[in-house]
């Protein structure tokens, strides 16, 4: 009865605790402005996923502990005394508790161990998130047609869907873990391979007959960070600079972090060569995960354009072109002065004569344009990337939901206005993606 008490007070005090946290830090965030305001943002963010994480890890570790006590032997108090002191349940336990423990630190590593390459230890971590998103999936899946057929036992013969699943479910979770860790390991091979090149053929109703054809490499999401490292960035550079592009667009997402922490491994982009030049538009974490003032002063010393609401004429191959780029849509939320999406400012110096190509990080912000008349009768190409393209395969269907656009090339009849939406050269957070997910887009407009 004592005991029962005690473990009933220690969760009591456990939840004030994290609530009076979870408190000071929203006083706090609202006392502070500027990147120190940003920094606490995300540091809040990851204490509410880790809060989050200890339900489901609870639910995990519940239900795997279920098959392990099933499916291992356990002590054994006769025989060889070595075997009797190697207690499989215990090793199988002890290697889930890390696993767990690792997962809910995984965030923390955007602020320690950074440097111009991915920390091992970090890279772990991040893996097993992903592994950790997948298992808790199938284990959800397994209990939803667990208990759904349970509901109708009743009425059907022993020899029910239930009575298989009831007989089988410890098998079943553990099938749950080794998909997890299969999406995972086979998530961690695309990214560990060279991004796949995509060619893409858009015709422009304002190019010129007598001038050439103009071509375009598109990198969106490069996010450098704790899991996207120098060796990595220095790969797609040279793999970028092999297609020979008349243009190069950064299309948002450069970095998930301060340029004192990440300049190693972003050095490689000053290597990026292009005769119209390369060019550069903000996304979400360049607001959510660093100073973005600092990073334009980085790409501004490699000699990359910053099109912070801005646009640049240029003349290749004899066509005229605009390159116009909008800061991202979450700017405004944001509240970084100076910043915020201005689409008619982007491109108002963005004539009708010339081949008009703007830079809109979200899917969304490419949508405004189109619902816009004016706007739209001024654009011919937009390029975003944001999506994804879901990265890891339980996000797909929330990506088609949440943005209009979500990955290759669309067209909008009434404007005449192409889209093409990039799922990433790269990926954030755990360095997962789903197969042929990091891409360079290599546009020719014809």
């Amino acid at each position: 009865m004592f005991s029962r008490c005690w473990n009933s007070l220690k969760v009591k005090i456990a939840i004030v605790i994290i609530a009076l946290v979870h408190l000071s830090i929203g006083i706090a965030r609202k006392s502070t402005h500027g990147i120190a305001h940003h920094r606490l943002v995300r540091l809040h963010t990851v204490l509410i996923t880790s809060t989050a994480m200890l339900m489901t890890s609870y639910y995990i570790w519940k239900r795997v502990n279920l098959a392990i006590k099933s499916l291992l032997p356990g002590p054994n108090p006769v025989g060889n005394r070595r075997l009797r002191l190697l207690c499989l349940q215990d090793i199988a336990q002890a290697l889930l508790l890390l696993f767990l423990f690792l997962s809910h630190i995984a965030l923390f590593f955007y602020y320690i161990l950074l440097g111009p390459e991915p920390n091992v230890i970090a890279i772990t971590s991040l893996s097993f998130i992903a592994a950790y998103a997948h298992i808790l999936l199938f284990l959800f899946i397994a209990d939803i047609f667990f208990y759904a057929t349970k509901l109708i036992h009743h009425k059907v013969s022993p020899n029910s869907v239930h009575t298989y699943l009831h007989e089988n479910r410890n098998y079943h979770i553990l099938l749950a873990v080794l998909l997890g860790f299969m999406f995972m390991f086979g998530g961690l091979y695309t990214t560990h391979t060279d991004p796949v090149v995509r060619n893409a053929n858009i015709p422009m109703k304002r190019f010129t007959a007598n001038g050439g054809n103009v071509s375009i490499a598109l990198l969106s999401d490069v996010h450098i960070g704790p899991s996207v490292g120098r060796t990595r960035i220095a790969r797609i550079v040279e793999l970028t600079n092999t297609l020979n592009p008349d243009i190069i667009a950064i299309a948002g997402d450069l970095a998930d972090g301060l340029v004192r922490d990440f300049h190693g491994a972003a050095e490689p982009l000053c290597n990026l060569k292009a005769p119209g030049g390369v060019y550069f538009a903000t996304g979400n974490h360049e607001y959510m995960h660093g100073n973005v003032t600092e990073w334009f002063w980085f790409l501004e010393n490699c000699n990359i354009t910053i099109l912070h609401n801005q646009n640049k004429h240029i003349t290749l191959n004899g066509q005229k072109l605009c390159i116009a780029g909008a800061d991202d849509l979450f700017a405004v939320r944001a509240h970084v002065p100076g910043h915020g999406m201005d689409l008619r400012k982007a491109l108002s110096t963005c004539d009708t004569d010339s081949t008009n190509v703007l830079l809109a990080h979200q899917p969304n912000a490419a949508n405004e344009v189109l619902k816009n008349r004016e706007l739209s009768q001024k654009v011919n190409l937009i390029l975003s990337g944001h999506t994804h393209g879901g990265q890891m395969y339980p996000f797909v269907p929330i990506v088609h939901i949440a943005n209009a656009f979500v990955r290759g090339q669309y067209y909008h009849k009434a404007s005449d206005t192409y889209v093409y939406v990039s799922a990433g050269v790269n990926y954030f957070g755990p360095p997962i993606k789903i197969f042929g997910g990091c891409e360079i887009i290599f546009i020719t407009m014809t």
